[in-house]
């Protein structure tokens, strides 16, 4: 009974949580060509985006003067929170796991398209003591998953302002 219970937990947390196949996402692309990168403390994330944007034939540039635009992506924070502890012994049974990374975007011209945007993202798993280092590779995947997720994000918000302009 309780392995059932389990069960149908973990089938409604992975249709719940945005559970994909490798791969089984579309290639995501670019409506400009060529961008200008500043990474003020968001280095995960940016290191995604970079990825991203050369997937898909755009241009990152080492000058802001060879830019269609700017985009600056600032204060990257993880963070995890207690979801649930067990009623029995009083441990945790669940996580959450949070990435916050801010975004501006300027046009070649300097105006603001975008200012101060967070972009916030969050993920649970549950947590089993007798698993730790599992558990822990777990949590990395996840931060990895998150990070790519806000780089996908930025990359949405990049094309409609680019589409907008």
């Amino acid at each position: 009974m309780k392995t059932r219970i389990i069960l149908i937990l973990l089938i409604i947390s992975l249709s719940a949580c945005g559970f994909h196949l490798r791969g089984s996402q579309q290639k995501s692309s670019v409506a400009v060509s060529k961008v200008y990168l500043i990474n003020a403390g968001a280095t995960t994330v940016i290191r995604e985006v970079r990825s991203l944007i050369a997937s898909a034939g755009a241009e990152v540039v080492s000058s802001r003067a060879n830019a269609e635009f700017v985009l600056r992506l600032d204060r990257e924070f993880y963070d995890q929170t207690v979801l649930s502890v067990s009623a029995d012994t009083g441990k945790v049974e669940q996580y959450q796991v949070t990435v916050s990374v801010y975004m501006n975007l300027e046009d070649a011209a300097g105006k603001a398209l975008v200012s101060s945007e967070e972009i916030r993202l969050a993920k649970d798993y549950t947590f089993d003591e007798d698993a730790v280092l599992g558990k822990i590779e777990e949590e990395n995947v996840i931060r990895n998953e998150l990070a790519k997720d806000a780089a996908a994000q930025v990359i949405r918000e990049l094309n409609e302002a680019a589409s907008a302009k």
